[in-house]
């Protein structure tokens, strides 16, 4: 089973959960910052957390909503690492150009299911 790292802001709370649940049922691991970072630890080993739940990942999809900084580093680093890359544009921004081309495939959240599709 490919497992999948689900890069969004935990202040969309319900959405998280909605996405979370729509990747499972396409039979995904689901790894996310959200259920997988524990929240009550130092900065750095919350870090650290993140970084190992994208290297256990197959698959990296950032969720377009909202985002800031945090966003944009771990789609750089599922760049660098040459995971496949999907961003759920929801407001995207193509002027954030070096975390909107760095996502490899750009789709609408209604195509989640069609384009993890092409990954099993």
């Amino acid at each position: 089973m490919k497992t999948v790292f689900l890069c969004t802001p935990h202040k969309l709370g319900d959405l998280n959960y909605q996405l979370i649940d729509r990747i499972k049922k396409l039979g995904f691991n689901v790894l996310c910052a959200v259920t997988h970072s524990p929240q009550n630890v130092p900065y750095d080993q919350m870090f650290k957390a993140n970084v190992k739940l994208i290297k256990k990942s197959d698959i990296f999809v950032a969720v377009l909503k909202d985002y800031g900084k945090d966003l944009t580093a771990e789609v750089g680093m599922a760049y660098a690492w040459n995971m496949p890359r999907i961003g759920i544009d929801f407001n995207a921004n193509r002027n954030d150009v070096m975390c909107y081309f760095a996502l490899g495939n750009m789709i609408k959240p209604e195509q989640l299911e069609a384009t993890l599709s092409k990954f099993k």
